[in-house]
């Protein structure tokens, strides 16, 4: 119920207390722990726990896991834009060289409030090509670039993704379960490269590599019809994505 203040304004008493929590998260850079946030905001640590559950599933906050300490999540989190537009820089020229060496559609993605987003794309000159748009955002558990970043990321941190953004079937082949798509990551990790086998777009198969720098979660991947991208080509499509992405690294990050 909203209750009128003495000023006029109306408070709502649940609205009150995630504010209370969030504002306590921003002011504990260490990380705000359950205690701290149920006598922060006055309400009992069940209530506390339920309340920073909530906003953990919907990215405001994200938990820790090794001393199971609060702080604010992803959208709260704004990508650091120099070292965003650092990063396009180097990597525009390497993946149109890739782009050229491999005749398929190449492009470079970065985490973005729980969805990939597209930065640059360089077309393939085939006319039948696989193509996103600079700007558009995919899924992590559909594309090929979601999976390579989320392999780099704490599994709750993904799991808080997934049960926030949804896991949608795009096709028959999409991975629809939070338990096997762990797994996968798990393949993805021992593999070093992410795949989509169809999974977003019917017919389309993606590899994808992470791009190892720091303060961007970010990949590189090549796009392409099937028939044009079977399996037996995938190890060397791999292989040149893996060198691209280390290429760009350390443009970006000089040793």
């Amino acid at each position: 119920m909203a209750e009128p203040a003495a000023d006029g304004s109306y408070s709502i008493r649940a609205v009150d207390r995630v504010c209370d929590l969030l504002d306590l998260a921003a002011d504990s850079p260490a990380g705000l722990s359950l205690s701290d946030a149920a006598q922060g905001a006055s309400i009992p640590k069940s209530t506390a726990f339920r309340y920073l559950a909530a906003l953990e599933a919907r990215q405001y906050l994200e938990r820790d896991p090794s001393t199971s300490t609060y702080r604010l999540g992803l959208a709260f989190r704004a990508t650091d834009p120099r070292g965003r537009e650092r990063l396009l820089d180097v990597a525009e020229p390497i993946i149109e060289a890739l782009r050229d060496e491999c005749g398929e559609t190449t492009n470079v993605g970065v985490l973005d409030g729980g969805f990939v987003v597209h930065e640059l794309v360089a077309e393939s000159p085939q006319m039948m090509r696989l193509a996103a748009r600079v700007g558009d955002r995919g899924f992590v558990h559909s594309t090929a670039l979601g999976k390579a970043i989320c392999a780099q990321l704490p599994e709750d941190r993904v799991v808080a993704i997934l049960r926030a953004k949804g896991m949608d079937p795009f096709t028959a082949k999409t991975i629809t379960d939070e338990g096997r798509y762990l797994k996968e990551l798990e393949k993805v990790r021992a593999s070093g490269f992410g795949e989509d086998d169809a999974e977003n777009q019917d017919g389309g198969r993606c590899v994808a590599a992470v791009i190892p720098i720091s303060g961007l979660h970010c990949g590189i991947s090549v796009s392409a019809p099937i028939e044009r991208l079977p399996r037996e080509k995938v190890a060397g499509i791999v292989e040149a994505l893996q060198a691209a992405a280390a290429q760009i690294a350390e443009q970006v990050e000089p040793r």
